[in-house]
């Protein structure tokens, strides 16, 4: 995995993990009196929980798991303030993007003081201006790529999502566990791999792309399209391949941040609690035909479709990859209307309530300027 080297995270990737093994690592981070918090989410999770009570026998370690999807404010400052005080020098997030965020909200409050609510929005009352605990996070799904990115993803109190976007919020560790993601349910991966997918396309369709970050998102997109239907169909097959395809692309959309895809989704996620992987996968097809009207980026989808299909005809390429995508998110039973998520709003009554997309800094990283018309558009073609 040579985009290592294009993230500051260290990267570990493992078939498994022992408690012994994760306290070697505690140990070369912190030393023999590194005071650890791990973070997890609440659901049972066998293999995570023999290993995390192992290790609690090997070194004392407290657990906390208020951790929900679409983390909020007040549940990342009750675990925050529950170990203010106590000396944690390292924080292990393992989980899904969720617990990940949390890991780093619980970092950064605790690093730098106040509410995690001040540090949100477009005018912050606070920076995250130092980093004094270390980092190690542990994905159990394959998609978020959170592991190696900037961004934290938060609900404040009013419930409006917000994108953290901050160096000091970055993991010092990631550890890509591949038996941590086997048997991990069909919706759940289709929600995952799509999220996968879809941070490597914004990334190439994004004004603040290079040739780096393309180079590393058409390796991503073609990685995580040959393995994401291996991974839905089996529990274990393709399930390392995509671990490692989400990884780089979290690397590649960490230079660019994400676009209009993400900027929608958080709209679903706060009206209707959507997950944000299936969130992302309702309006991609709909974002990807619009960009597809830039030149540049119809190059760098092309470039994916060869590594998918093969040589041929630029048009039938680009068609094929665009229905690839539809037929892959039609088999993984994801949504395409409003109806599908059981929203029966009409489009003059859901216009407002995405009106708020706009104004969503992720919104103006997309390669093709989007307003309101374009934005009722899609819903109008969602509505339907």
């Amino acid at each position: 995995m040579l985009e290592k080297v294009m993230t500051t995270t260290k990267i570990v990737q493992m078939d498994s993990l022992s408690a012994r093994e994760l306290e070697r690592l505690i140990f070369y981070c912190g030393g023999s009196g590194a005071k650890v918090a791990v973070i997890e989410d609440n659901r049972a999770f066998e293999l995570r929980d023999r290993m995390l009570d192992e290790l609690n026998s090997i070194k004392e370690i407290i657990r906390l798991n208020k951790v929900f999807p679409d983390p909020k404010v007040a549940d990342i400052m009750e675990m925050a303030d529950s170990i203010a005080g106590k000396g944690i020098n390292i924080i292990i997030g393992i989980g899904g993007g969720s617990t990940m965020d949390s890991a780093k909200g619980v970092a950064a409050v605790l690093s730098n003081g106040g509410d995690l609510e001040d540090y949100l929005g477009n005018t912050p009352l606070r920076k995250i201006e130092k980093k004094s605990i270390k980092l190690i996070l542990i994905p159990t799904t394959a998609g978020t790529g959170a592991e190696v990115t900037k961004f934290g993803v938060y609900t404040a109190r009013t419930g409006r999502k917000y994108t953290l976007n901050n160096t000091l919020l970055q993991a010092d560790i990631a550890l890509l566990v591949s038996e941590y993601t086997y048997n991990l349910p069909a919706p759940l991966t289709a929600a995952t791999t799509f999220d996968a997918l879809s941070h490597a396309l914004e990334t190439l369709w994004n004004r603040n792309a290079t040739e780096v970050s393309d180079r590393l998102a058409i390796e991503a997109a073609i990685y995580i399209l040959r393995w994401m239907e291996v991974a839905y169909d089996n529990p274990v097959e393709g399930r390392r391949e995509m671990l490692q395809g989400a990884c780089t692309a979290g690397i590649a959309f960490n230079m660019t941040g994400t676009a209009a895809v993400h900027a929608l989704s958080f709209i679903l996620s706060e009206e209707w609690h959507i997950p944000h992987g299936v969130a992302c996968a309702f309006t991609l097809e709909d974002v990807m035909r619009l960009n597809m009207q830039d030149e540049n980026t119809r190059r760098k989808l092309l470039a994916v479709a060869h590594g998918v299909f093969g040589e041929g005809a630029e048009e039938p390429l680009l068609e094929g990859l665009f229905h690839r995508i539809v037929e892959l998110k039609r088999k993984f039973r994801l949504p395409f209307t409003f109806a599908d998520i059981n929203v029966g709003l009409s489009a003059a009554e859901l216009s407002p309530l995405f009106e708020k997309s706009l104004d969503d800094p992720k919104m103006s990283n997309n390669i093709v300027p989007v307003d309101m018309k374009i934005v009722k558009e899609i819903i109008a073609a969602k509505s339907l």
